[in-house]
This record gives structure tokens, sequence and C-alpha cells, in this order.
């Protein structure tokens, strides 16, 4: 079933704005129809943000710090982080905060469909760093899909040379970045990605993965 953007927005009760704000940025999948969206049903059930996001720069930060990386703080750097890490070691949502916090992580997300006998060369393009489902960090069998980084520059190429068309039934998802993550990237991004699926299976691997951090101290 098909809602429209007000129909999408009474249902998950934030403003109409707000809806269209949450499908330009790609957390919220809708078609054009015409001059319309068309949002699929399921939508209603992704994951709400809890929290406001974080600037990019304090999601690279705590990206980092999920990863296990030493980085560089200056002392109101250190503070904030610092506090972001305790609430999110204490909150009995973690994985609601990490999804709330890190959608600065990305401009956009978008799903797209291709031949699953395609994955294999999709996922070795150098356009691409794999993450999410698709990292084997993740533990998860995903060969019928693929999820990865690209930059925004090589998007439009990556996706047309790739034949990635818009579907219904999509089985890739690429997060769009302005500048691409070195491979293998880093732990931080794969535990945002699991999270965004709202799935049972993603949420089970990063409760796992987020258990097993070793935080700074």
């Amino acid at each position: 079933m098909q809602l429209s953007v007000s129909e999408f927005a009474e249902a998950r009760g934030v403003s109409r704005q707000r809806a269209l704000a949450l499908i330009n940025s790609g957390h919220v999948k809708a078609k054009r129809i015409g001059h319309s969206w068309a949002i699929d049903q399921l939508e209603i059930n992704q994951r709400p943000a809890i929290s406001r996001p974080l600037s990019p720069k304090m999601a690279r930060l705590l990206i980092a710090a999920l990863s296990g990386e030493q980085v560089e703080l200056d002392a109101q750097e250190r503070h904030f982080l610092g506090r972001y890490v305790k609430r999110l070691r204490s909150d009995p949502s973690p994985l609601g905060l990490l999804h709330s916090w890190l959608r600065s992580r990305q401009i956009r997300m978008v799903d797209m469909a291709a031949n699953p006998a395609d994955i294999a060369e999709i996922s070795s393009d150098r356009r691409v760093v794999a993450s999410g489902i698709s990292d084997a960090r993740a533990g998860l069998s995903a060969a019928r899909e693929f999820e990865g980084y690209v930059a925004a520059p090589a998007l439009g190429g990556f996706l047309r040379d790739n034949l990635l068309l818009e579907s219904d039934a999509p089985n890739v998802r690429v997060h769009v970045v302005e500048q691409l993550p070195l491979a293998p990237i880093p732990l931080g991004f794969v535990l945002a990605d699991l999270i965004d699926w709202n799935r049972p299976r993603e949420d089970g691997r990063a409760r796992e993965l987020l258990g097993a951090v070793q935080w700074p101290r």
C-alpha cells in the first residue's frame, strides 16, 4: 500500500515538512509519481529518531571512538565526546541513540535494485567501500544483497555502470558521502549501518559489536 506524504506524516506523528525532509535525506524511501511522492506503508515501521543528529564533525569523532581509533582531540571535543559516550553506555536504547546521532555521517542513502548475479561485481567496484551487512565483521550472509559507501561525485557513474535501478524490491543500499572512507571501513560505520536496517538480525549483531567496543579512556 502506498501513502501520500500527508498520510505518512500523520501516521508517524510528524509535520508534512519533516516528512519531506526525511524523504529528501534518504531516510524515508519514496517514489516520485508525477508531481507527488508515494511512500510504502512499511516505512511507517522504520526506526524513529529519538534525538537530534550530531554535527558531521562530532559524528566522525564518535565513529572513531566506536572503531577504537586514536584521534587528536581538543579540550572541548574531548568533553562533548565523553558526554556522548557516557550516555551511550548507560542508555537503555543505545541503538536508537546511534541511529539518531549518526545520521549526519552521510549526505543521503539510496536503495536500488541489481541482478543478484551482479552483486560480486558491484562489490568489487573501486568506487564503493563495503559496509553494514556486506562487511565481514557483521557476520551476516548477504550474498544477494550489498551495502556500501560511495562518494557523491562518483554516484551517478556508479549507478549507471552497474545498472542499478529504482525498484519496489531493492537489494543494494548505497550511503552517499562527501569523501569515500578507506577500506576496510571503520567499525563505527558498520554499526551505524546495521542499526539503520531496523531488523532483528541486524540489531542483534549491532548489539554484539557494540558490547565489544573498547572505549577510549
